[in-house]
């Protein structure tokens, strides 16, 4: 079996937990509800029908930023190979395998998004770390060109015996 160099994860900051996400919702909830009942009192029924209807989507709003943040980057370093592997937060993958000896990793500090961070095999780039912040994408970007190297050695190691 092949030495593993390098096997990351990279995946979303999730800031909110979802017994947290149960609190805001009940708090806005509850504070709608009341506000909802003050307007009912005052002959505005029509604006409790749309606080109702604020509350609706921004659970929905939620909804969508957690499954934003299912996403995931595999990003798996050996002797031979570097594999990738995107999973976006619906569940959809797509696979990239690159030559780790002509795999190199290019790391532009003055841009931001996805471009800032990419692996490049010949005509090939695929984008990493998305979702990092500079200073996270800077420190995986060292660690995975270390492993690159790491790789190049054992493969060229293997071609002297």
């Amino acid at each position: 079996m092949a030495q593993i160099y390098l096997d990351a994860v990279l995946e979303p900051p999730r800031s909110l937990s979802p017994r947290g996400f149960n609190c805001v919702m009940l708090a806005l909830g509850a504070v709608s509800f009341c506000a909802g009942l003050a307007f009912i009192v005052a002959g505005a029924y029509p604006i409790a029908g749309f606080m109702g209807l604020e509350i609706l989507v921004l659970w929905l709003v939620f909804q969508a930023s957690f499954r934003a943040q299912a996403a995931r980057t595999y990003v798996r370093v050996t002797a031979d190979a570097v594999v990738l592997r995107k999973v976006d937060g619906r569940g959809r993958e797509r696979r990239a395998s690159l030559s780790s000896y002509f795999a190199r990793v290019e790391l532009d500090r003055t841009a931001s998004g996805p471009q800032a961070l990419r692996l490049k095999a010949s005509d090939r780039a695929y984008a990493l770390g998305e979702f990092l912040t500079p200073r996270e994408r800077e420190s995986f970007a060292r660690r995975l060109d270390q492993a690159l190297a790491e790789a190049r050695r054992e493969r060229h190691e293997g071609q002297d015996q």
